[in-house]
């Protein structure tokens, strides 16, 4: 009797495991520096991603163009990837005198598409000791589930649409995003 409830058991548990298909993206450090320092390539296996920083706030990723659509900003990003699902998301953030957040791209198959944008900043210590709204990005973590890809965040303070009126600090924990049937929302 036990071996047949453990056996329903076990085939409980594939079935549900293939019903949520769970994916994670991993940072990915660039492999190489191109012809300049303002090119990077990002190569995992046969997969290459190559990003330029045109300017403070123009990049071109694999030949297409990225502006952001504030005037002011200087951007830098982070690039992670899933060699499952051979998919990159390239995070950019934006700063003006502090992070303001930062915009998701998805890359694959040399195809981009702009999520939109996690208006989000960490509030920690800066290069001053001081505690200031800087970049997200190494807090970031990012997860596939089924048809959702979802960001967390893993700092205790975040400070969630810096520099608005609807400016509030509240515990990384308790907020999050989710891409899901094309849009981008924000969970507190």
């Amino acid at each position: 009797m036990k071996i047949k409830s453990f056996f329903i058991l076990l085939v409980a548990f594939f079935c549900s495991a293939s019903v949520f298909a769970q994916y994670s993206f991993d940072e990915v450090k660039f492999s190489e520096t191109l012809s300049n320092e303002n090119s990077k390539c990002y190569t995992i296996k046969q997969d290459t991603l190559v990003v330029k920083q045109i300017n403070n706030n123009e990049l071109e990723i694999n030949g297409h163009k990225y502006s952001a659509t504030e005037q002011d900003v200087v951007i830098s990003t982070c690039v992670f990837y899933n060699a499952k699902l051979k998919t990159y998301i390239l995070l950019v953030d934006k700063t003006v005198d502090y992070s303001i957040g930062c915009d998701i791209i998805l890359i694959k198959d040399n195809n981009i598409k702009v999520l939109g944008e996690i208006s989000v900043a960490a509030y920690t210590k800066d290069r001053n000791g001081r505690m200031n709204y800087n970049s997200i990005l190494p807090f970031i973590s990012i997860v596939k589930i089924s048809d959702r890809i979802i960001f967390s965040f893993e700092t205790p303070l975040v400070v969630v649409y810096p520099g608005l009126s609807e400016e509030t600090t509240m515990n990384g924990r308790d907020i999050y995003y989710t891409y899901s049937k094309s849009k981008l929302q924000m969970f507190k």
